[in-house]
């Protein structure tokens, strides 16, 4: 007779880079079969949603840059938003200009590390080296402006700290110009490469409903067919005064999700190209936020969110008494929101289609975590 395989319990994680961050899996198998998932996070808790309560409205920025570590300057800019919404501060346009190109490049540069990281859990190396690459060289480009490379700082209410230059703005157009390269490796390496498909296609598949009743945005939410991003909905920086459109496709599998992230980076290219064509001389920061505190109103309360590479992230920001601290800071985290379904996602698949659901869905630890 042949021996029935019993249930077991398998720890996946929590350690970096299997699980993309510090999270842990405990997964319960028959043979490679997942027949349960607990996804469990707490692992790189840092209460920053309790430590801003004691942090003046300007220094709290440095700690938003370091929840999604990979799309800081997004971040930072839904912060702002809240505050020059409370302050009615009316910001000068070649600030919402370089807020904008700052956003695109930050996306291009999320994007290159979630496609990297995907290609590199399925055994292609080579992805995630190029992708490197040009991800050092959107570094040069923010260490130029701002003097930091991943934690800038750079936006405040008002505006921005620092100019762009000419001689930045010929790098960003180099950069962009010379992208095709890494463009077309992704296409022979990952998207044509039938080993590829095979471990993608038809994997995690994830359907339009699920996705808008756990409350899914960005690109996980796109790649089952719903239109929503915060940048057309919001219209926020110039991107009302932008042709675009959100990209969409109906799959909703691993396949999917990387083939958005590839078309959103080409989408970037030509959004930043659209912006270097409007940029104009003028101010760069309408409000003086250095010589003096940033004061709010009392018992205020107000919602402010960008699209990040991630999905809709939100600030949640309440004033109380304290004018120059506020009450309390939520932030609405598009991670958060894509880990819960790891609870039923994963169920049904087998242990080797963990890499490639966990690597399509492009969660950032440190944003669940805070």
């Amino acid at each position: 007779m042949p021996i029935q395989s019993s249930e077991y319990i398998l720890n996946y994680g929590p350690h970096h880079p299997s699980t993309h961050g510090i999270m842990r899996l405990i997964l319960t198998l028959q043979g490679e079969n997942i027949l349960a998932c607990n996804p469990e996070i707490g692992y790189l808790h840092r209460g920053v949603e309790k430590l801003v309560e004691n942090r003046t409205l300007l220094s709290i920025i440095p700690y938003i840059d370091r929840l999604d570590y990979l799309s800081p300057l997004i971040q930072e800019h839904a912060y702002v938003r809240a505050i020059e919404k409370l302050l009615n501060i009316k910001v000068p346009r070649r600030a919402l200009i370089i807020r904008t190109i700052f956003d695109e490049l930050t996306r291009i540069s999320s994007h290159i590390m979630a496609i990297g990281c995907l290609t590199y859990d399925l055994g292609c190396l080579s992805l995630f080296l190029y992708g490197f690459e040009e991800r050092e060289k959107i570094m040069d480009i923010f260490e130029t402006t701002t003097g930091a490379r991943m934690h800038l700082a750079y936006y405040i209410p008002g505006g921005v700290t620092d100019d762009v230059s000419r001689e930045t703005l010929n790098s960003i157009k180099l950069f962009i110009n010379k992208l095709g390269f890494y463009m077309s490796a992704v296409e022979k390496l990952a998207l044509k490469n039938r080993i590829f498909q095979q471990r993608t296609k038809g994997v995690g598949i994830l359907s339009k409903e699920t996705a808008i009743q756990n409350g899914l945005s960005g690109v996980n939410l796109r790649a089952s067919g719903e239109a929503y991003d915060v940048r057309k909905s919001m219209h926020y920086g110039i991107y009302n005064e932008l042709t675009f459109k959100p990209i969409t496709l109906q799959e909703g599998d691993c396949y999917a999700r990387n083939m958005i992230r590839f078309l959103e980076i080409e989408q970037s290219v030509q959004l930043i190209k659209q912006c270097l064509n409007l940029i104009e001389p003028g101010e760069i920061c309408s409000y003086d936020c250095f010589s003096r505190d940033i004061k709010l109103a009392k018992n205020s309360v107000i919602y402010s969110s960008t699209e990040t590479p991630r999905g809709e992230f939100g600030i949640h920001l309440f004033t109380g008494e304290e004018q120059i601290k506020p009450y309390r800071l939520r932030f609405r985290s598009p991670s958060f929101a894509t880990i819960q379904l790891l609870k039923t996602l994963l169920v049904g698949h087998t242990l080797p289609d963990i890499p490639a659901i966990l690597g399509s869905l492009d969660f950032v630890m440190g944003c669940c975590d805070r």
